[in-house]
């Protein structure tokens, strides 16, 4: 797997996740009624809701809460109010990641840059993931969740290729390589595309349908529907 992506320094992890923070503020505050607009990639949940999602996440890792993280939007408070808690734990949030597990501080950032996305994609900004300082390692934690899946489902080793770089999941060498902009691959990989778009990838060596399955792991599965369209970063 070649070497690159976000640091692991706790302090350049709160800078790519304050970064997130602000550009979803900024998002959120643009247009008036974004409350109660849905997003697409989390079909459920209102912008209010994801944002409350959001600041809870928050809230647990700035108290120091080793439980498993827990999806539920926060109840009871309107956005300009999550919004405002949101900005308060900053400096909480920074004291904090200086003792929170590696891998914990990567998942934290791997679901607020996801979440970014949805966001752009749901309110039809502009995604530009390029240069966003927590898209690094988001991919890189999205590709070890992926090839752990590989991993435990037998499956054959799979190349993960990108104009940037690629990575190497499952055991052995691999079968086939797959193929494409850094970001589709990162959707793929975390319940943004479609089997259809999955399989419209580039694909050498081997059939899409035979790692199929490991698209399906942690929280993350193809949806049923496009929520997105593919915009090939």
């Amino acid at each position: 797997m070649t070497a690159a992506g976000t640091g692991h320094d706790p302090a350049e992890q709160h800078h790519a996740y304050r970064r997130a923070r602000e550009n979803i503020t900024g998002l959120v505050t643009r247009t008036p009624d974004t409350a109660t607009a849905g997003v697409p990639a989390c079909p459920e949940w209102t912008v209010r809701d994801l944002i409350g999602h959001l600041v809870h996440i928050c809230e647990s890792f700035a108290a120091l809460e080793d439980n498993q993280i827990d999806l539920r939007p926060s109840e009871g408070v309107d956005l300009p109010g999550l919004l405002d808690r949101w900005d308060a734990l900053d400096s909480e949030l920074r004291e904090a990641l200086d003792h929170t597990p590696e891998l914990r501080r990567r998942i934290l950032l791997l679901d607020v840059f996801s979440h970014e996305m949805d966001l752009r994609a749901g309110l039809g900004e502009t995604v530009a993931p390029s240069g966003h300082p927590a898209f690094p390692g988001a991919l890189d934690l999205a590709t070890m969740g992926f090839g752990l899946a590989v991993h435990g489902g037998n499956l054959p080793a799979l190349r993960i290729d990108t104009p940037e770089r690629d990575w190497v999941v499952g055991e052995g060498p691999p079968l086939a390589t797959v193929h494409g902009p850094a970001f589709d691959v990162f959707r793929s990989l975390t319940g943004r595309r479609t089997r259809r778009q999955i399989e419209e990838l580039r694909w050498s060596g081997g059939a899409s349908v035979t790692w199929m399955p490991a698209f399906a792991w942690g929280p993350f599965a193809p949806p049923a529907y496009e929520v997105e369209p593919v915009r090939g970063f």
